[in-house]
């Protein structure tokens, strides 16, 4: 029986299946993610059986972009890289596909690497808008605003709906001390993308700098109605709710943030913060009433604040 592969098409699919079995098998620790390794395998496998019985799409770019697209999905990120590459060497002129090759890149961390991706595309297209705001994103990265800035805003000027770059922007502008410009562009992000906790957190923190703090708390309230259990934003909304004075309800706040330990240690440190120590010692003193002996944090604050506290009659 002749054992040898049809064709080198059959063969490379057999080599791309075995790679990624060899990824997959490389993130298994625990049982239960042995399990979601187990499944994941078979999905892969069954996704490149059908990919290897299309003959047609297999042979295209656009064939490999839907299979990286498809992994993306599913959270896999270097099969769909692996798969962007494929489809970039079958066509190098698709631009949408580097772009999507530079921005995992930059998602894992490879900043130069996604640079290079994002300028080959300006270098043919100087009037992309998505390898603009890959641009703006490296050089935030690496430290360069002003060249972020620039990039971000020709990308906006060449596509209006790039909710990313305003948000960028907001975050530049927080740097820069520039609150009201950061409102409005966070305020420009959520009308685009207004189902993101992230941008009503960004606006709150934005509102809370600027002094408008019943403003802070709204937007952080509207970014736990999208995302309940996010425990940055409730730890803000719990500050905002302490520069209202509202420590019954920040306490509460803080909780949902962390421990009971934790929560009335934060209480502490904007105390602290204030110039309020004898109230600040209560609270560290509270905490570790709730956790004595092991709350070493809210040990060393109240250490500090005992420090700094003199009694009313040694004024």
């Amino acid at each position: 029986m002749d054992m040898k592969p049809k064709n080198k098409e059959t063969t490379r699919f057999v080599l791309i299946g075995i790679l990624i079995l060899c990824l997959l098998s490389c993130s298994t620790v625990t049982r239960n993610s042995q399990q979601e390794a187990w499944r994941g395998k078979q999905r892969v496998l069954a996704e490149t059986e059908e990919l290897g019985s299309n003959t047609n799409l297999q042979m295209t770019a656009e064939g490999y972009e839907r299979l990286g697209d498809a992994y993306l999905r599913q959270g896999h990120n270097e099969m769909a890289l692996l798969q962007y590459d494929k489809a970039l060497r079958a066509d190098p002129k698709k631009m949408n596909i580097r772009y999507k090759i530079g921005r995992l890149l930059l998602e894992k961390g490879h900043v130069q690497e996604a640079k290079k991706e994002f300028e080959l595309i300006l270098k043919t297209d100087p009037d992309h808008a998505l390898a603009l705001l890959g641009m703006g994103w490296v050089s935030f990265k690496m430290g360069e605003f002003d060249e972020a800035e620039e990039s971000l805003q020709k990308a906006l000027q060449l596509d209006t709906n790039l909710w990313q770059a305003h948000h960028l922007l907001g975050i530049l502008c927080d740097r820069q001390r520039q609150f009201d410009s950061a409102v409005f562009h966070y305020r420009k992000a959520i009308a685009l993308r207004p189902n993101d906790s992230t941008l009503f957190n960004n606006l709150g923190v934005s509102f809370l700098l600027r002094g408008e703090i019943e403003e802070a708390v709204a937007s952080f309230n509207e970014g736990l109605k999208i995302d309940p259990r996010n425990a940055r934003i409730h730890n803000n909304l719990a500050l905002a709710l302490c520069r209202l004075k509202r420590y019954p309800e920040a306490i509460e706040v803080f909780k949902r943030s962390g421990s009971e330990a934790s929560a009335y240690n934060n209480l502490g440190v904007v105390l602290l913060s204030d110039g309020k120590y004898e109230e600040a010692i209560e609270a560290f003193e509270r905490s570790l009433d709730v956790h004595p002996g092991f709350y070493l944090r809210a040990y060393e604050n109240l250490n500090r604040a005992k420090a700094a506290y003199t009694p009313p009659f040694q004024r």
